[in-house]
């Protein structure tokens, strides 16, 4: 048995003498607790060093601005330049409207009737036709000099548009500065349509930024009316803000007039010759006619402005 002796009763009873113990009061404004303040410092991150791009020796490097002038040029007429012009349609990308280029023989399939979409559609084959001259246009950002000296080439080309929409597509893609570089348009078809109609209008309201044209060929002209002075109305009606964009630009109402390059045989064409129509006129008197007409409009309009102004300042 053990030497311990334990009562019984204790036991029984549940009861158990308490040990005396020392009570303890912990302080909390002796200790060194804050809630806001986080036990772990934050470690700053070390920041990487930039690493500079190796420089390419100078056995790799071009030294294509020191080539003469001669040189330079022949570069971008063989990397900026298309003889036969840059041939364009319209498109959509990336649910934008935009211009695809096609090569010269896809233009003359187009160029043969009214351009729409089920045309280009079902009686163009685009496999019979070569792809268009590759253009490197990317070479006008390689430094300001380039750009300078390389963007009269480009835009030197002769931007050839199936009809209004396509023009009326690009021009929504590029710059004002853009605009003003443009130096020969040419328009191949006037929409038809009800629905494509307004792009008649459209395209000469946003074309008002090219204001630096030389030329400016019409293959069709936009009214059907069998009398030239009723094409002019009709043109006038479409291509006015062009127009009178220009005239205010070179300070005389009629300088978008002489811009213009309708050849004579358009108004000679199947559609002219309908009932009424100026038969016994030849071409060249119905272009001179249309040339006259269109003048006329301008300088109603130049003059309906001018009066006004005028009765404002007596007011005034």
């Amino acid at each position: 048995m053990s030497d311990v002796a334990v009562n019984e009763e204790t036991f029984a009873s549940g009861r158990y003498s308490k040990r005396k113990r020392t009570q303890v009061t912990y302080h909390m404004d002796e200790l060194d607790v804050s809630d806001t303040e986080s036990d772990l410092e934050s470690v700053p991150a070390k920041k990487r060093k930039a690493v500079a791009p190796k420089k390419l020796p100078k056995s790799k490097i071009f030294p294509f601005l020191q080539l003469p002038a001669e040189i330079r040029n022949m570069i971008y007429g063989y990397t900026l330049e298309d003889p036969s012009g840059i041939n364009l349609v319209a498109s959509f990308r990336h649910r934008r409207r935009t211009v695809e280029r096609i090569s010269p023989g896809l233009m003359s399939q187009i160029a043969g009737g009214y351009y729409s979409r089920s045309r280009s559609q079902y009686y163009i084959d685009r496999n019979d036709t070569a792809d268009p001259v590759e253009l490197v246009p990317s070479l006008l950002a390689v430094s300001k000099q380039v750009y300078h000296e390389g963007r009269d080439v480009l835009y030197n080309n002769e931007f050839r548009f199936a009809d209004t929409t396509v023009l009326y597509h690009f021009m929504l893609n590029i710059s004002p500065a853009g605009a003003k570089q443009l130096k020969h348009l040419r328009i191949m078809s006037f929409n038809y349509s009800r629905g494509m109609t307004a792009y008649n209008n459209a395209c000469f309201a946003v074309l008002g930024q090219a204001t630096n044209l030389k030329t400016l060929h019409i293959d069709q002209v936009s009214g059907r009316s069998g009398h030239s002075r009723g094409a002019a109305a009709k043109f006038y009606r479409d291509a006015f803000p062009w127009l009178e964009a220009v005239g205010a630009a070179k300070g005389k109402f009629d300088a978008g007039v002489e811009l213009l390059q309708i050849d004579p045989d358009v108004f000679d064409h199947v559609y002219w010759r309908c009932r009424g129509a100026q038969r016994n006129i030849s071409p060249e008197d119905k272009h001179a006619e249309f040339m006259t007409a269109l003048r006329k409009l301008l300088q109603a309009q130049q003059k309906r402005v001018m009066g006004v102004l005028g009765k404002r300042g007596k007011k005034a």
